[in-house]
Order: structure tokens, then C-alpha cells, then sequence
């Protein structure tokens, strides 16, 4: 149903939706241009392994350029409201995540230990007392204005049988999430993708993760 209801959200509004991907560079790394063309100014380098996401609409399909949107903030801290840097890339640099094969090797493992939600002792904050502002101080991912259903109540994450932490501050804000993963990996790193909620309330998430743990948290989505 969650993934029914995320296809007619996306029809209903402007008929397309960001995708994620990351980059496909022999020198590691792709230079990320102020307008589609080479002559361009360079804006920013895009380095290996990191995801952003990339206009895929039909508009952009008879181009060589994809518009991408790169956080300005690695591991999305903060408000739902997160700025982005606006620029283009060639497409023969583009590593859709969708587009690489899933990994489903003993190797890696990852899930959520989920929870019913529980207002008891929580700092919930109301807009005129109808809509959910903020919980513990934080932006609320994963709904509309009503309170969550499910959190996260932790992350078991290992790599070759060794354990990777991520603090709870990573995940205490992530709602209406559950086990339904897909898993890429190019190298030595690890790209966990999940859309989570529906409606409105529709998020994405990816965990980027190698042994040293937690590089990157792509949070959100773009319409």
C-alpha cells in the first residue's frame, strides 16, 4: 500500500520526482557546472560515493545534462527545510543508485529494531493545536501533522561481522519507517535506500556506510 499510494502521490503532483544517485568518475570525482554546457563554470565537485539527487523528468531526457540537487548539509541535521546547490553534471557521470545491481551478500546486514510511538513524556509541539510542529525539538519526518505510529528504536548495522553505531540522534526523528531496504554497493562503500511513509508525509533515505561507519544521510526528497 505504502509504495501504491507514493506512485499516485507522484501523478497527482508534477509527474515526476527526484531520483538519488551517485557518480561515475575515473579521476573520483565530476565537476558540477553553473549551466548545462562545458564551457560552464564549475560550481562544485561531486566526489565518489556520495548521493545527491537528479532531476529525471522528461524534460531533460533529449539532454546531455542532468539538474542535481546536492545537500548542502552531509548527514541532514537539522529542519525539513535543508538548501540545496543547483547545478548540472553530464549525464555519462551519472550512477543512478536504481540503475546498479541490489547486494545481497551475508556480508552486510542492516535493519531497524521498530516501535509503536509513544507520546508519554515527550515534548510534543502543536500548531493551533491541530498539527504537529515538533517532537523532543526536532522535525518530524514521516507525517502530515499527526503523530507518528511507529519509530525507530534502533540500528543494527555489520559490516563483515564487525558492528557499525549510529547515534540515536541519526534516527530519532524518522517515523513511519520499516524493514523494506534496498542495498547497493560500489567498492568499499555501502548505499542503504528506503522510502518511507506515503502521502504527504513521503520520505527517502539513504544510508551511505563503509567500516568506519556513517559518511553520508541523504534525507528528504525533491519534487
Amino acid at each position: 500500500m505504502k509504495k501504491l499510494l507514493t506512485i499516485i502521490l507522484v501523478f497527482l503532483t508534477i509527474n515526476s520526482i527526484a531520483q538519488v544517485a551517485t557518480i561515475n568518475d575515473k579521476d573520483g570525482f565530476t565537476n558540477v557546472r553553473e549551466k548545462p554546457s562545458i564551457d560552464s563554470k564549475v560550481i562544485y565537485k561531486l566526489n565518489n560515493n556520495k548521493v545527491f539527487w537528479y532531476d529525471y523528468s522528461e524534460k531533460n531526457d533529449t539532454s546531455d545534462w542532468a539538474v542535481v540537487y546536492i545537500p548542502k548539509n552531509d548527514l541532514s541535521l537539522g529542519c525539513t527545510d535543508f538548501k540545496f546547490l543547483v547545478g548540472f553534471i553530464h549525464k555519462s557521470r551519472l550512477a543512478p543508485l536504481d540503475k546498479m545491481e541490489e547486494y545481497k551478500k551475508s556480508d552486510f546486514k542492516f535493519s531497524y529494531t521498530l516501535k509503536d510511538f509513544n507520546p508519554d513524556n515527550r515534548i510534543i509541539d502543536w500548531i493551533n493545536n491541530r498539527s504537529v510542529s515538533s517532537i523532543d525539538g526536532q522535525s518530524v519526518w514521516g507525517t502530515d501533522g499527526e503523530l507518528p505510529k511507529t519509530e525507530i528504536e534502533k540500528i543494527s548495522i555489520k559490516i563483515d561481522g564487525e558492528e557499525i553505531n549510529i547515534n540515536k540522534a541519526f534516527y530519532s526523528n524518522l517515523f513511519e519507517c520499516d524493514n523494506e531496504f534496498r542495498v547497493y554497493k560500489k567498492e568499499d562503500t555501502f548505499f542503504v535506500y528506503q522510502d518511507n511513509s506515503d502521502g504527504a508525509g513521503y520520505y527517502q533515505i539513504v544510508w551511505v556506510l563503509n567500516k568506519t561507519g556513517l559518511i553520508q544521510r541523504l534525507l528528504g526528497t525533491i519534487y
